[in-house]
């Protein structure tokens, strides 16, 4: 495991600081949030908040990597389903598609949020790019923008950006993304229970000493132990110090054009719940 070093999380990273940048600083909650640092950002602006992921490895990996500037920030292994707390920013990146009842997610995270509060949220995009690497991951599908806004809306979100990166940078290098990713659900697969209630392992003691708080994300998920495994990345130890946003600048900037035009391989939108 280690920090998620891929080139789409680096330009999703880039885009979602640009979109927060005007945002008022207060709680967040960032729901599945892998190996990515993204609250590293918050931090440094003085949010505070609470990251979750269903793995616990991962939640005990970014609480060794603790420093000062992190104290406000907690990490925990819990189902976002089972808190009542409320939030001025919600962050789920690439989680949605994992859920096959993904209305039931976004009716949740609409309760999560203060009135006025921020929902941004990052997805893939089009069905035409699924491949072995959608599969392994435990997705159950990629969104289509027309279909994506309307689940938001649905749920009564305000949708206030909805762009799709990547082209055509991502695009040209996603398949090679398939290498990072290729076999880490099967050198692993005894790691992450299918059914964590099955699991009596000690490293999964956070999940089996309450397995209701994962109960929902079973039911609602299309694979439980391919999207715990799903922060994790081979050759993070190389590409960490490739993926650096000063190496990629030029082309950070080139899809700026095309944020509009529906051509990338993932959406990130940003919605707002009203004040009522």
């Amino acid at each position: 495991m280690g920090r998620n070093p891929t080139l789409a999380y680096m330009f999703r990273k880039y885009l979602a600081t640009r979109l927060l940048a005007s945002l008022p600083t207060g709680t967040f909650l960032e729901i599945g949030v892998g190996s990515g640092t993204f609250y590293e950002v918050l931090a440094s602006r003085g949010f505070e908040g609470l990251c979750m992921d269903l793995n616990p490895l991962l939640i005990e990996e970014h609480q060794s990597r603790m420093t000062s500037p992190h104290r406000r920030i907690r990490f925990v292994a819990q189902d976002f389903f089972a808190l009542e707390e409320s939030f001025d920013l919600v962050l789920a990146f690439e989680v949605l598609e994992h859920y096959r009842e993904d209305d039931a997610c976004l009716r949740k995270w609409f309760k999560l949020l203060n009135p006025g509060g921020t929902l941004l949220i990052s997805v893939p995009a089009h069905m035409r790019h699924w491949t072995s690497n959608d599969e392994r991951a435990g997705h159950a599908r990629r969104y289509e923008k027309a279909e994506l806004r309307r689940k938001l809306m649905e749920q009564g979100f305000q949708i206030l950006n909805c762009w799709c990166y990547g082209f055509p940078i991502l695009n040209l290098t996603y398949p090679l993304s398939q290498i990072l990713t290729t076999g880490i659900y099967s050198d692993r697969k005894k790691a992450v229970p299918a059914d964590p209630a099955k699991d009596s392992s000690p490293q999964y003691k956070h999940l089996t000493a309450s397995v209701p708080q994962v109960r929902d994300s079973i039911e609602f998920l299309d694979n439980f132990s391919k999207t715990a495994l799903s922060g994790t990345r081979r050759f993070y130890w190389l590409s960490r110090w490739v993926f650096h946003e000063a190496l990629w600048f030029p082309f950070l900037q080139i899809q700026k054009v095309f944020l509009n035009a529906d051509m990338g391989i993932g959406y990130l939108v940003k919605c707002q719940r009203d004040r009522t």
